[in-house]
């Protein structure tokens, strides 16, 4: 099952595709050209990221796009065409410069996050910036090492059929829980209010589009959520107030590779009434 397509005179052979998919599922053919087989084409998630990433928009989807367009303009400074651009150029950043992102920049995105709509404007959310990338790496060892204790015991996890496969990656060099990401953000809340797990999803989602304003990418970091959840180790290590537990979590700093393109969407489901 065919996906994408890749131009070989178009393409330059970077290898940027080949890094940047997430599922691992273009790889390096003869004379270094990229090419996913058909056989993992079932598997692909139709995420973009290579299409997106591409710097000589080698790459073209088999699958429709439906990528509309807008060119109304709204009344305020910022128009509807530019925000609609804005937006559609958000992408899930798993691949990071090795370089800090210095606290004032992270003060001001968490400065306009603060905004974000909350159930009765409640504002329960609390954010613990792991900022330490060193830190970064404990947590994702941690988390690797509650996945190897669930695969060594008889407990039935959802996560168990895929755990072999991330532990693997970790031995093997790789960081599938926070993909070598400089910082994580973790909302946290009291575990007693019940508005707080969406306020905190809601206030994440700022987060991550307002990130590329200041030169950022993010991703959601949901293997250290549930971790989080579970793991009394990790628990411990991010020592939040009593009372208080981990809503959500988001890896975040500078974009090792800039996005090129925008991937289509499947169209809108609406039903009108």
């Amino acid at each position: 099952m065919m996906t994408i397509s890749i131009d070989p005179d178009t393409c330059s052979k970077c290898g940027t595709c080949i890094e940047i998919c997430a599922l691992g599922l273009i790889m390096k053919g003869k004379g270094n050209m990229p090419f996913m087989p058909d056989e993992v084409g079932a598997f692909c998630t139709k995420c973009g990221n290579c299409e997106a990433f591409c710097p000589e928009g080698a790459i073209l989807p088999e699958y429709d796009t439906r990528y509309p367009t807008l060119s109304e303009e709204a009344t305020q400074d910022i128009t509807a065409g530019s925000l609609g651009l804005y937006m559609r150029q958000r992408r899930s950043v798993r691949n990071y410069q090795d370089k800090i992102v210095d606290r004032k920049t992270i003060e001001d995105i968490i400065d306009i996050v603060r905004y974000s709509p909350s159930g009765m404007n409640n504002q329960p959310v609390h954010w613990l910036i792991v900022h330490d990338p060193a830190q970064v790496r404990k947590l994702a060892h941690i988390t690797i090492d509650w996945m190897r204790s669930i695969m060594d015991s008889g407990i039935e996890h959802p996560l168990k059929p895929i755990l072999p496969s991330l532990i693997a990656a970790y031995d093997n060099g790789k960081d599938p829980i926070c993909r070598g990401a400089p910082h994580v953000a973790i909302a946290y809340a009291a575990a007693a209010n019940p508005m707080a797990y969406t306020d905190s999803l809601i206030a994440l989602s700022w987060f991550e589009i307002a990130a590329p304003a200041f030169g950022l990418g993010a991703c959601w970091a949901g293997f250290l959520k549930i971790a989080a959840s579970y793991c009394q180790e990790l628990k411990d290590e991010l020592g939040l107030p009593e009372g208080h537990e981990v809503q959500y979590a988001m890896m975040f700093g500078y974009p090792k590779y800039k996005v090129y393109g925008i991937p289509g969407r499947e169209p809108a489901r609406i039903t009108w009434k």
